[in-house]
């Protein structure tokens, strides 16, 4: 599997982003699903396709999994998320799975971004804690849904998780956030919510553009959590650039390390 490379990862024009180009690290076996108002709708079917290439599921499962995504996509869009991936497998040999990943931000002004200002975000529902990591201090929630099935006027349990990283001294929160039906996976999809959220950091130094025909450096989360049939975990993240502009150019982390661009 092809996971989000430097020229895929199209972001949401019409979502909030920092002035200020940033770094975060997303799972490699994860791909990008397109929520641009412009292209989104042609690219669901070859998304599934791709990722269900030699599984034997019924046309049924695969319709399935594309309204799966097309929820995805409208609540991203209404959300505000600026990026988003997402997983299409296998829960065993007959339950095909797939779950979203989104990446959203907000701007508190006049107020600095804080864990007040992150636990006001969170609101009340759920379960809310506070959790290290390497980018600071998370406000994490988790909540249990009752929603509608997509394509369904059935109602299905949902379990959902975000994380929430306040950066000192700037008035821009960064919001991580997931959801699923199946327990199996919950465990898994918090530590990854978790990791992708305690990656973000703001970037000072220019970009640098690696050599064409490269791949750019991944790292491995030091826990990695398995679920059953889900792709073993989240497995290796790979850290990517995000500059601001209309454009908000994505490139490669050059050093994972040391975090200084290659060659500089």
């Amino acid at each position: 599997m092809t996971g989000p490379g430097p020229d895929d990862l199209r972001l949401n024009p019409d979502s909030a982003h920092p002035p200020f180009a940033w770094r975060v690290a997303l799972p490699e076996s994860w791909a990008v699903l397109d929520t641009h108002p412009a292209t989104w709708q042609r690219s669901l079917q070859p998304l599934v396709d791709e990722r269900l290439a030699g599984q034997r599921l019924p046309a049924a499962d695969r319709r399935q999994i594309v309204r799966h995504l097309e929820d995805l996509v409208g609540s991203a869009q209404r959300g505000g998320v600026l990026l988003s991936l997402v997983f299409i497998g296998l829960l065993d040999a007959d339950t095909p799975i797939s779950a979203g990943l989104h990446i959203a931000w907000y701007d508190s002004s006049p107020e600095p971004a804080s864990l007040t200002t992150a636990r006001r975000a969170a609101g009340r529902q759920g379960i809310v804690e506070e959790v290290d990591s390497p980018a600071g201090t998370l406000v994490v929630q988790r909540d249990h849904l009752m929603v509608a099935a997509p394509g369904s006027a059935a109602r299905q349990g949902l379990t959902s998780l975000q994380a929430f990283l306040p950066l000192p001294g700037l008035t821009w929160t960064a919001l991580v956030a997931t959801a699923s039906p199946h327990p199996e996976t919950t465990d898994m999809l918090r530590e990854l919510v978790i990791t992708v959220a305690g990656s973000i950091e703001p970037v000072r130094e220019p970009a640098a553009h690696p050599a064409p025909g490269t791949r750019p450096p991944a790292y491995r989360a030091t826990r990695t959590p398995d679920a059953p049939g889900v792709d073993k975990g989240f497995g290796t993240m790979v850290v990517r650039r995000v500059d601001p502009g209309a454009d908000a150019a994505v490139h490669d982390r050059d050093d994972p390390a040391t975090g200084e661009p290659e060659g500089g």
